[in-house]
């Protein structure tokens, strides 16, 4: 029968928790004032306290066992991916979701953490001494690229950044030679015509939107330039839920999703836009702490891997909310409308909390 043990309340990690729950309540009232947010609201609320109770138990767990279920983890989320090839859901001009009864399941959402446990496990199990050259980061390669492919034909080019991004913080954290990544860096930019000329004519929009919105403000620019106008719209105080136009008369396109930041943004303005940055930056700074702290390679690691994924996730939504990012589809963790990526990025709260426990007996 699961217990919780009681040493673990005491040095439960409450002011991390705390901090990821306040987003969230932000993110399902916010959700909540946009259009259908009744809906998708009560949504969120079922999968934010589903991820709320996983979170717990995964904290609850001794991070070693879970270091014994990266390998069927990693197979198993990998046959979710394959899966959505053969009977996944076509939305949003893009197959990135399978149905599950009456529940739809994002399969790339669980790759994220399958891959931070993963290459955890490997670069724990194969320690070394020196850097690691490129013919022993052929296996790490291959277990973060498999399945960074098989989203990117989705499409899906939001969730290939945040992966490719875990596999980076780790790999750089494990051991990289310099000249190694300098080659790599040419190597990716030597690659630029091939990857943009695979892109999706929608995913060029968005790149051009990126470099000129204004040269097309009512096509690819438009999203930019409406986000744009919520944030700058919202002032020191805010609009108000009634007062902001651009989300009251739809103007923001996924303002549930890619775009919820620019609604919180004109509804309360500047001043609490910075306490809700201030709180991912306590997180985030919160978590590098208890990867210090890490009792062993695998959490250090696992540690390193979800900052990796929550910083990305982040930086990239409101970089790209406010026109400093390109737009790739990153929603705002903890914040952004999904149930799967809710249940993941509890867990990886979990995954946290149980490293912290460790590090403090």
């Amino acid at each position: 029968m699961f217990q919780i043990d009681r040493k673990k309340l005491r040095y439960f990690d409450y002011p991390l928790f705390i901090a990821v729950l306040i987003i969230t309540a932000a993110g399902i009232a916010t959700i909540y004032t946009v259009k259908d947010g009744r809906v998708f609201a009560l949504r969120q609320l079922f999968w934010a306290i589903v991820g709320i109770l996983i979170a717990l138990i995964a904290a609850n767990i001794d991070i070693r066992k879970i270091k014994n279920f990266s390998k069927p983890l990693y197979l198993f989320s990998i046959l979710l991916l394959i899966s959505v090839f053969a009977n996944g859901v076509f939305s949003h001009g893009a197959r990135r979701w399978i149905n599950i009864a009456f529940i739809h399941i994002q399969p790339s959402e669980f790759v994220k953490v399958s891959i931070i446990l993963m290459l955890a496990y490997y670069f724990d199990e194969n320690p070394k001494n020196k850097k690691y050259t490129f013919k022993e980061l052929i296996i790490p390669f291959f277990l973060v690229l498999f399945p960074t492919a098989l989203i990117i034909i989705q499409p899906d080019l939001g969730t290939s950044v945040i992966i490719l991004s875990i596999a980076f913080g780790i790999i750089l954290l494990a051991g990289i030679k310099k000249s190694l990544i300098l080659k790599l860096a040419i190597a990716g930019i030597a690659f630029l015509p091939l990857m943009w000329s695979s892109l999706k004519p929608y995913q060029k929009d968005r790149i051009m939107a990126f470099i000129h919105p204004y040269a097309a403000p009512t096509t690819y620019g438009y999203h930019i330039i409406q986000s744009e106008i919520a944030i700058g719209s919202g002032g020191l105080w805010g609009k108000g839920v009634k007062g902001a136009t651009q989300t009251a008369l739809n103007f923001l396109p996924e303002s549930h999703t890619d775009f919820i930041f620019a609604v919180f943004s004109e509804q309360r303005g500047f001043l609490l836009d910075l306490i809700l940055i201030s709180l991912y930056f306590f997180i985030i700074f919160r978590a590098i702490g208890i990867a210090k702290k890490s009792q062993s390679n695998f959490e250090k690691f696992t540690a390193i891997g979800i900052i990796s994924m929550m910083w990305v996730s982040f930086l990239f939504n409101v970089g790209m909310t406010m026109g400093l990012l390109p737009v790739v589809g990153i929603p705002l963790i903890f914040f952004s409308y999904g149930g799967s990526a809710m249940v993941v990025n509890f867990f990886c709260i979990g995954l946290l909390l149980s490293i912290r426990f460790r590090s403090r007996i």
